[in-house]
């Protein structure tokens, strides 16, 4: 559990609950417990808490947990030939446990009968998916994605409910930070793994480095601007809205440090 937890046992309970709802003792065998963003859970719950009494906050939330879920599952089945018995079966049951949170958001929605929610995740399902399409034909057809596809697919489902409350500095404020939290994560997984993720590809592929030699310190520059230029709009986003600074304010430079991007910048500018 990150330290800026503010509300740390609300927090914990809607957590649990949510885990509870999607245990499935057979699926548990091969398919891990779905991933939790605890931010986006932060988020939601600061969005809601004085909106909502606290049950219904707590079933609001694991109900976009839920869809969430579920987008993620889909997105972890593998399209390449598998021969092996294992991985077959590995695979069928990413897809039905997919399912299973897809008919557990909608059971739960369905009993809290609140249509606003229920059109807001549909169009949050519907960007997602469109956005990643658009990524997936830049990767197959070179067809042009953009850090925008991005954005949606990290933060859409939290933007669309910030839109729904009347709280448009919540939906620019989650719009940045979840783009921050993936430049971060990305840079660090290039710098300690070698691995390139989405958005470097990205930055790579409009550079023509993919047909020509590239320097990574130069693309490494442009990304690091990038993070700057995000984090300067969040803290300033914090300074400007009293009522989400202190969050953003503390999270940016806890991830700052997870991730050691100052401790970096220091030793390459050295």
């Amino acid at each position: 559990m990150t330290s800026v937890m503010i509300h740390n046992k609300e927090l914990t309970e809607i957590i649990d609950a949510f885990y509870q709802k999607v245990k499935h003792p057979y699926l548990n065998k091969y398919i891990k417990d779905p991933y939790v963003d605890e931010d986006q859970v932060a988020i939601l719950y600061l969005m809601l808490k004085n909106k909502f009494d606290p049950e219904y906050t707590k079933q609001y939330i694991i109900i976009t947990l839920l869809v969430q879920a579920a987008l993620d599952t889909h997105e972890r089945i593998s399209s390449s030939r598998v021969s092996d018995d294992t991985m077959k079966k590995k695979r069928q049951l990413t897809v039905l446990a997919g399912d299973y949170y897809s008919s557990l958001y909608y059971y739960f929605l369905a009993k809290l009968n609140d249509v606003s929610l229920m059109r807001v995740l549909a169009k949050s399902i519907q960007e997602i998916n469109e956005s990643k399409m658009n990524v997936y034909k830049y990767n197959e057809t070179q067809q042009k994605a953009s850090f925008a596809d991005f954005r949606l697919i990290d933060s859409s489902l939290v933007q669309n409910i910030a839109t729904l409350l009347h709280m448009p500095e919540w939906k620019k404020a989650a719009d940045e930070f979840f783009f921050f939290k993936r430049l971060l994560k990305e840079r660090f997984m290039w710098k300690h793994t070698g691995v390139k993720g989405s958005l470097i590809d990205l930055m790579l592929r409009e550079h023509g480095a993919e047909t020509k030699p590239y320097n990574d310190n130069n693309l490494l520059q442009g990304f690091d601007r990038l993070i700057d230029a995000s984090k300067d709009k969040l803290l300033a986003f914090s300074r400007e809205w009293t009522s989400i600074g202190a969050f953003f304010n503390k999270r940016v430079h806890e991830l700052l440090i997870e991730n050691r991007y100052d401790q970096q910048c220091v030793m390459e500018e050295g």
